[in-house]
């Protein structure tokens, strides 16, 4: 066999490993021919890495609207149990109680409904204590209409049965009322309330 057909036969034997290629013939190696590390190319390190700042930017931007709608969500919960027992408490009085039922419904009011209730309270306590009137509020339904962290607009559906000194046997009044609550130290407040 002639030094051109050994170098061939180096060459193509997958045996042969690359450091046992030399002019002269074979010499012992490691490496096998066609085994040699690969260097990634300056581009295609610059699109992987494009890719995993994609990557965890879309995540982090998924995580922040999963958390804003879990405590919008949070929010509306909160806000519409309150509306719902504060429907009560504006709905219901005892004319030998109205300094607690007054109490009540002011604790639970902020802004807007707080002035307006605090203007009226006078008249209707003097309404209410002339009249020997009681009232008791039974809520039928409550849904939200509108939700932010910051705001809840809840509609409630309440019955108020009402009694006096002339008509003993209850009057149910069927009322809708839609409540407007905003957050405050920890508490959701009616801000604004509407009988419709």
């Amino acid at each position: 066999m002639s030094p051109a057909d050994d170098a061939r036969t180096a060459v193509v034997d997958p045996t042969t490993t690359a450091e046992s290629i030399t002019e002269d013939g074979p010499v012992a190696g490691s490496v096998r021919a066609g085994r040699f590390p690969l260097r990634p190319s300056p581009l295609a390190a610059l699109a992987v890495t494009v890719v995993l700042v994609l990557a965890l930017a879309a995540a982090v931007t998924f995580g922040l609207m999963l958390a804003r709608r879990a405590a919008t969500d949070r929010a509306g919960a909160e806000a519409l149990a309150t509306a719902k027992a504060y429907a009560v408490t504006v709905t219901s009085y005892d004319y030998q109680n109205l300094d607690r039922n007054f109490a009540d419904v002011l604790d639970g009011a902020s802004g807007e409904f707080k002035v307006q209730y605090t203007g009226a309270s006078q008249t209707l306590r003097q309404l209410i204590a002339n009249a020997k009137a009681t009232a008791k509020g039974t809520v039928l339904g409550a849904g939200i209409q509108s939700q932010s962290t910051d705001q809840v607009e809840v509609v409630v559906f309440v019955d108020q049965a009402i009694t006096n000194a002339t008509v003993t046997q209850p009057r149910i009044d069927r009322n809708r009322v839609i409540m407007t609550l905003t957050p405050h130290d920890g508490r959701w407040l009616v801000n604004k309330l509407e009988l419709m």
